[in-house]
């Protein structure tokens, strides 16, 4: 399991369930104490199922990766196009048991160099403002000038707080 290879590739169609359970794994995790359990269901249920996911992988603008190890999708991230200049990080999971091994380090570079290619200037991500292991994973991959803003879902207000990274 140490030296596991592990590749990081574009996501492909039959990915998606792979991709939904890493969600699943990883959610109640990241958010417990965060996010109440019904609005994590819904939340999951809504961008996460098949044909969301599917929609997701094929919208213009998005690059879509997955880190496989032995066949097995073990984390996912998704860079959305916004404008001419920038693009956002909309989500990056690995699982639990295989964080802290550079695998998110991996899929944020994958993006970065998509974005680089791309010619944009800028990279934006919103974390949860309680989401302290998120917060620093982005502090220590250079994102900056934070600043905070509400989403409002189902009735319940997500605190997020935006990142930038310009791109150098």
């Amino acid at each position: 399991m140490l030296h596991e290879r592990v590749v990081i590739r574009r996501a492909e169609a039959t990915d998606v369930s792979k991709v939904e359970t890493v969600a699943r794994a990883t959610w109640p995790i990241v958010y417990a104490g965060i996010i109440p359990e019904e609005v994590q269901r819904w939340l999951l249920d809504n961008w996460y199922a098949g044909e969301s996911l599917s929609r997701a992988l094929a919208a213009p603008g998005s690059s879509f990766f997955v880190a496989e190890s032995s066949g097995d999708v073990i984390g996912f991230a998704q860079f959305v196009r916004r404008s001419a200049e920038s693009a956002e990080l909309t989500r990056i999971y690995v699982l639990p048991a295989r964080q802290r091994g550079g695998i998110g380090t991996r899929l944020l570079e994958a993006g970065l160099a998509k974005c680089a290619e791309e010619g944009l200037k800028r990279l934006t991500v919103s974390v949860e403002r309680d989401n302290r292991i998120g917060r620093r994973f982005y502090e220590r991959s250079g994102f900056g000038e934070p600043r905070e803003h509400s989403q409002d879902v189902r009735g319940f207000a997500l605190d997020l707080v935006e990142y930038r990274r310009l791109m150098s």
